[in-house]
């Protein structure tokens, strides 16, 4: 058995490698809420703005680049990940809002509100037939949520009715 003198030094700097990465974290966890918040209100300037103004755009590059290095930094951060595609959203940046919530799906697969949103964008795009599946998943995840049946309902309506229309134009 080691004497408790050899013992203590080795703990010591074990518990201080420890609290020493508890603090980092912590301090990474800060710095990462501070720029979302600081996109954030970029974001917010930016909202109230009319569209394609040069000050418009600069206020979403800024907060795309903001959020775009947190994620490089933390790809699991599914907060930046949220953030980022509202402002492609803005931006009108259909094909990048969907990969952004694509890759935060790819996160958080057991979150049916984001496969809620992407069905959205999906039906934005009038890519009906792609959101139905989705919202279909997002049924598997939460059954009884009423938006995703309510929104499914919808979007097969619509499915529905291009066939019909589809079918119209091909018997005249």
């Amino acid at each position: 058995m080691k004497p408790i003198s050899k013992i203590m030094p080795i703990f010591i700097l074990m518990l201080l490698l420890a609290i020493a990465s508890v603090a980092m974290a912590t301090g990474n966890q800060t710095t990462e809420a501070a720029k979302i918040t600081t996109a954030m209100d970029l974001y917010s300037q930016a909202a109230n703005m009319q569209v394609n103004t040069p000050k418009k755009t600069e206020l979403l590059n800024r907060a795309e680049s903001i959020l775009s290095g947190v994620i490089e930094k933390n790809p699991q951060s599914l907060d930046a990940h949220r953030k980022l595609m509202g402002v492609y959203l803005q931006k009108r940046d259909y094909r990048k809002a969907t990969e952004t919530l694509q890759n935060a799906i790819s996160i958080s697969a057991e979150d049916p509100k984001l496969f809620i949103a992407l069905a959205i964008l999906y039906e934005h795009q009038g890519a009906y037939e792609y959101a139905l599946p989705v919202l279909e998943q997002a049924l598997a995840l939460a059954p009884n949520n009423q938006l995703a049946q309510e929104y499914k309902t919808s979007i097969q309506q619509k499915i529905d009715m291009q066939r019909v229309a589809m079918d119209s134009a091909h018997s005249n």
